[in-house]
Parts: C-alpha cells; sequence; structure tokens
C-alpha cells in the first residue's frame, strides 16, 4: 500500500503495561488527534533495530503488525509477547489514505527468563553514585550490540563508548556524571533486544549524613507520601526484622549501619536508598 499524501501531526502512543510478565498482553493506544476531523484508521507498526540508522532518528525500521494493514479503532491490543520489542503508530482518513506522521517508538519491556541477551551491570545495584563509573555488559548470540537509554524525559537516545569485544558481547564503560538516571538495554543488528535494567543515579553525598550515635528512623512511603505500614526493611539486600512494621528505629547509629535500605510493602520493593554515618570526629570538622 503506497503513501498517497502525508499529514505532519505525530499521535502520541500509550503502551499498557509497559513492563510486563512473560506472556502477558499488552495494550497500545494511539492519541492525540483528538482535535482533528474524525475518521481515522490506525496502524500499528513493530520498531525494529536498523544498523543502517544508528547514527540517526529514529534508530529503527518499522514493519506492520499482522491485523492492521486495513488500519483499526484507537486500541490495539497484543496477545502474549514474550520479549522486549519497540512499537510505533500513525493513521490515516479518507479514501486515498492520507497518513499522519509516526509516532515516537514506544517499548515494552519483559521478563522473559531467556531473553536474546543478557545485559548486566557491574557494581550489581540499583543505585549508583554520580561520580561513579559502571561497566554495562551484553551477552548473547549476535553480534554488534548497542546500548540504548531510556531517560526521565521519555526520549529514547543511544550512546557510545569504549567496547571491549568478548566472545559472545560487548561491554563498555560509562561515567554516570554524564549519563545519569534511566533504563538501559542492549540492542544487536541483528534486531534482537536484551533484558532491561533500571540505573538511578545520586549524589556521592546525602543531603543529611547521620553521626555515629544518633537515633535514626526510616519510614516507608508510597508514591503519593502517604506513610505505608506492615513493610520489612532490607539492609544491603538483607532483611532486618522478620516481622512488618511502619518504622524502623536505631537507637544509636554506628558505621556498621552504612549502605543501602529499602523496604518492602505488598511484595514489592522501593528503590534502595543510601545512608551514609559519619564519625563523630568529622562531625566536629
Amino acid at each position: 500500500m503506497s503513501d498517497r499524501a502525508l499529514i505532519f501531526i505525530a499521535p502520541v502512543l500509550s503502551v499498557s503495561p509497559s513492563w510486563l510478565n512473560p506472556g502477558a498482553s499488552v495494550t497500545l493506544s494511539c492519541e492525540g488527534l483528538e482535535h482533528q476531523p474524525a475518521g481515522w484508521r490506525f496502524f500499528w507498526y513493530k520498531a525494529v533495530p536498523d544498523p543502517s540508522k544508528w547514527n540517526q532518528k529514529p534508530f529503527y525500521s518499522y514493519e506492520l503488525l499482522p491485523g492492521s494493514t486495513n488500519g483499526t479503532e484507537q486500541n490495539f491490543i497484543i496477545d502474549g509477547p514474550t520479549h522486549t520489542a519497540g512499537f510505533v503508530c500513525r493513521a490515516g482518513r479518507g479514501e486515498q489514505l492520507i497518513y499522519t506522521d509516526y509516532s515516537e517508538p514506544k517499548l515494552i519491556w519483559s521478563a522473559d527468563p531467556r531473553p536474546a541477551a543478557s545485559l548486566s551491570v557491574n557494581p550489581d545495584r540499583v543505585q549508583h553514585f554520580r561520580s561513579e563509573s559502571v561497566s554495562l555488559s551484553c551477552e548473547g548470540n549476535s553480534t554488534g550490540w548497542r546500548v540504548r537509554k531510556f531517560a526521565e524525559t521519555n526520549q529514547l537516545s543511544y550512546f557510545t563508548c569504549s567496547y571491549q569485544r568478548t566472545t559472545t558481547g560487548s561491554a563498555c564503560t560509562i561515567n554516570l556524571s554524564w549519563y545519569g538516571s534511566g533504563v538501559f538495554w542492549c540492542e544487536s543488528k541483528s534486531g534482537e533486544f536484551s533484558n532491561a535494567i533500571n540505573i538511578s543515579v545520586h549524589s556521592k553525598i546525602p543531603v543529611h549524613p547521620v553521626t555515629e550515635g544518633d537515633p535514626v528512623t526510616l519510614r516507608c512511603r508510597n508514591g503519593t507520601q502517604n506513610l505505608l505500614s506492615k513493610v520489612f526493611f532490607y539492609h544491603n539486600d538483607k532483611l532486618i526484622h522478620n516481622d512488618s512494621r511502619e518504622e524502623l528505629k536505631i537507637s544509636a547509629v554506628s558505621k556498621s549501619d552504612e549502605g543501602f535500605y529499602k523496604c518492602q510493602h505488598l511484595g514489592k520493593d522501593s528503590p534502595r536508598s543510601w545512608m551514609s554515618v559519619r564519625g563523630e570526629e568529622e562531625e566536629n570538622v
């Protein structure tokens, strides 16, 4: 089907959920045409990594999804995707099918236990300091892996770094002061995706470091800042108490209490937070 005309209106694609359990379905919704004339039909595409476009934008070629050839309603359900994948949409109307532009790609990340490649981070933790460097390693059967990043600005990006080739993949080191927080994953020239890893970058020095001997109380809040009860607290990924509680009290903090803390509520973990403990002599400097 050839394009007779193109309208430079880019709809907005939303995906739900964006993090999938293996075999779960995902709903795509092509939005942003509410103030345009009626009669749109929607077309859905898979975003496939394209090595010829790796230094351009977009980074992908688009393949029309089955069931979308003649256009559909505004929502489109994909049953049982098992791998991380990217999608775009656009709309067309009229007998000659006047098209909008493509939406920005959106990705869904799957918990597939056997992804095409495995991305690992060293040091292996969720929270990192801005002054640190981390090593990202892509291991898989394909060649030509490249790291992608989905930033907090909801924009896809890519970056290059000094790769060290291994037998099955690639590894590189990045300075977090340049790249910051985001979701990282690998893509291969053959169109495969790795698992995705969420990297949270924080300042090296906490806003309020605590001093040895001080009392400390840790509490867990949800996204609307409501205090949660019946939570479990962890120190460096080790359960502190085997019973749930509303808060964790440390009567006199010591250097051994320094480290990463997280809470667990209804089976879901919070991001890990670093608590820095300084000696009394540092307090008096």
